[in-house]
């Protein structure tokens, strides 16, 4: 399947220059050659609909009509549902605004805009909004004021748990159909240190969606956090390095320098450069010299990107991954033994699916870390049945 490989990473970007077009429209020359099924399905794993379809149309490529029509119709419903969610994230802010809650719109419609400058261009699915860790008890309230609800009601002590354990709370709407991510942390503090400062909230920017002045997360800040967020579920979507690669080319005024060492001071480094490395190797987005320099001198680095690269092309479908496969990508992309034994820290904290399987009142709040470790098995047995049956198909 190289060819259709080839074509996807061509067309997943938001620009296109003459030659990558002209390899467009190279590869679909002879378009019956291609199995644009197999197109179709691996785009849509890997949340790159939108990117494939405008490309296609930019180059003028070769594609037989009814699967053109299909990607035609699975890019405007997607551009509708974005109008949609980016409607209702204004509102949600415009809620928190009147209630003096400081928030800011991370990934969705604010991540689609800052870096692919077109809405329509990224799937999203849900909305992700950062608050301070104080209000976010002020902030359910807010959601919960228009319609949103939790998937479990929280004793106050599960409650307090949890904003001790987690770094965000889903609430959801319209049966499910809207969902909203409450987050106080990108990630949670044993996994990685980068954002537990107040001094993230003094760095910034502002930008406009639908004529709305909101927060946003600087250049610095944005990859950093994403290349955490895409470390942590092992970079399993391609539409998560698309994030990096176009924020990379947008974002020219990126301080390098600065990023390095904020993603140093957080044991975020490797990180960080597997997220940059993979943008590069695949997407061509540019680095400067000091990056591509470090990455040169990390042969780790190399290894985890290529086993990235194995598992993005390993099917059309999605395959779970197992305990083991997590543990040993997460070992590898930490470079110190602090970093690695908070990792494991977090595997044996309580989850909010933990937490809601029992209630119990605070005095017995360590029966949830007793059965931690006997659910993390329960759950890596599922995803290893899921994995055998997906090879078996």
């Amino acid at each position: 399947m190289r060819g259709e490989k080839d074509l996807i990473l061509l067309c997943a970007r938001t620009q296109l220059d003459e030659s990558t077009a002209q390899r467009i429209q190279s590869l679909t020359g002879s378009a019956a050659e291609l199995d644009w099924e197999y197109i179709y399905r691996l785009a849509r794993r890997h949340a790159v609909l939108p990117l494939v379809y405008s490309q296609l149309n930019a180059a003028s490529a070769k594609v037989p009509p009814d699967h053109l029509a299909r990607f035609k119709k699975q890019f405007h419903d997607n551009a509708a549902r974005n109008l949609f969610l980016t409607a209702e994230l204004c509102r949600i802010l415009q809620a928190f605004a009147a209630a003096g809650i400081e928030a800011v719109p991370y990934k969705g419609p604010a991540l689609a805009i800052y870096a692919y400058r077109k809405l329509a261009l990224r799937r999203f699915v849900d909305l992700d909004i950062l608050v301070r860790k104080a209000d976010v008890l002020r902030a359910r309230e807010v959601l919960e004021a228009g319609g949103f609800v939790c998937a479990t009601q929280w004793t106050r002590a599960q409650q307090e748990l949890l904003l001790h354990t987690q770094h965000n709370l889903p609430l959801s709407r319209d049966q499910g159909l809207l969902v909203v991510e409450l987050h106080w942390e990108v990630a949670s503090r044993l996994f990685a240190t980068s954002f537990q400062a107040e001094e993230f909230w003094g760095r910034l920017g502002e930008m406009q969606i639908n004529d709305f002045e909101v927060k946003c997360l600087s250049a610095e800040d944005l990859l950093l956090s994403l290349c955490v967020h895409g470390s942590k579920h092992l970079w399993e979507r391609l539409a998560w390095i698309c994030d990096v690669a176009e924020i990379v080319r947008a974002r020219p005024e990126t301080d390098w320098n600065l990023l390095l060492t904020r993603a140093a001071a957080s044991g975020s480094q490797r990180m960080l450069l597997l997220g940059l490395r993979l943008a590069n190797t695949l997407l061509d987005a540019p680095l400067p010299e000091q990056v591509m320099s470090k990455l040169e001198n990390d042969s780790v680095v190399t290894a985890l990107a290529n086993d990235v690269v194995k598992r993005t092309f390993s099917g059309s479908e999605t395959v779970a991954i197992t305990i083991s496969d997590s543990l040993k990508f997460n070992w590898a992309v930490r470079e110190d033994w602090r970093s690695r034994l908070r990792y494991f820290r977090l595997l044996f904290q309580p989850t909010d699916a933990d937490i809601a399987a029992i209630t119990l009142p605070r005095a017995l709040r360590f029966v949830y870390y007793l059965r931690r470790p006997f659910a993390l098995l329960g759950r890596d047995r599922e995803r290893r049945d899921a994995v055998v049956t997906a090879r078996g198909r």
